[in-house]
């Protein structure tokens, strides 16, 4: 995209910045990090526009060239004589450089309440490690806070050490991730969360997600495994996780494309071994052998 010719009338409107991760930890690995934290980018590529005086995304642009001249010419930014959020940031960079230099259990704990998501990611991303139950008793509150990196550690934690207390927070983070810029990531880490916090409760919120019959999302397959790990826990769930894993056999691909039939196939071995039944899997998923398996 950004080669086009039609995009040479934005180049001198803006200041171009490109932030790139290689994953090293490297002293630039790490500032690109601290990028992405700030502006809650899990997922690549990404393109928007932020107001250098408050440091707010103003715009979302879109990867195509018409979205992102549209985004250009309809975004006005006027001049701004405070630094104040500059300064901030300067400062925040700071202290985040510096604890990533000197790390330590008592002083991420009192990182935790700073103003800065990126101060905040990097101590919460220490306590994950160090002492993960400072989050999870604080995680219904962290999970408030609207910055994917940030409450993708918080779910992590769930994940491994979480308790029913935060089942609701995470039906609700299901039922609506926004706001997100990677809405299917997040939705698919609470559901693996709800594997070990959820209830009979959260099944009502999780079966659609196992009953979608999209092979290739991740969040199908970790909705299944979930239904059957509340099943597990709570016998007055196994009924109706049951009656949902039942319904959840995915339907043949349309064309019989092979990769797509691959992942179909992989989806419905994965229910029927959820589902613990003895009729052993069928040697071809047909329609008519998949509607045997769901009666």
């Amino acid at each position: 995209m950004l080669p086009n010719p039609a995009l040479k009338e934005t180049y001198d409107k803006i200041v171009w910045v490109y932030v790139y991760r290689d994953f090293s930890k490297s002293k630039d690995d790490r500032a690109a990090e601290r990028i992405s934290i700030r502006f809650g980018v899990s997922s690549w590529p990404q393109i928007f526009l932020v107001d250098p005086a408050t440091m707010k995304v103003v715009a979302q642009t879109g990867r195509k060239v018409e979205s992102f001249l549209a985004a250009v010419n309809a975004t006005n930014i006027k001049p701004h004589r405070s630094l104040t959020a500059w300064e901030k940031v300067r400062a925040a960079e700071e202290r985040a450089r510096d604890f990533t230099a000197r790390p330590t259990t008592a002083r991420a704990q009192k990182l935790l309440d700073q103003d800065d998501i990126v101060v905040r990611t990097l101590a919460l991303n220490h306590l994950a490690e160090k002492k993960p139950a400072v989050i999870a008793k604080r995680a219904v509150a962290l999970l408030a806070v609207p910055n994917d990196p940030f409450r993708y550690v918080v779910l992590g934690v769930l994940k491994d050490s979480g308790t029913a207390q935060a089942a609701p927070a995470l039906e609700a983070l299901v039922a609506n991730p926004a706001p997100s810029r990677n809405p299917n990531v997040l939705r698919s880490r609470a559901v693996q969360a709800l594997a070990r916090c959820g209830t009979a409760n959260s099944v009502a919120v999780v079966a659609p997600w196992a009953q979608s019959g999209k092979y290739f999302n991740m969040l199908t397959g970790a909705a299944v495994d979930t239904l059957t790990a509340i099943a597990k826990r709570h016998k007055s769930a196994r009924k109706s996780v049951d009656l949902a894993l039942k319904t959840a056999y995915p339907p043949i691909p349309e064309q019989g494309e092979a990769r797509a039939m691959r992942a179909c196939v992989a989806l419905a071995r994965r229910i029927h071994k959820a589902r613990g039944v003895k009729k052993p899997f069928p040697s071809e998923y047909t329609e008519k052998t998949r509607a045997a398996l769901m009666r």
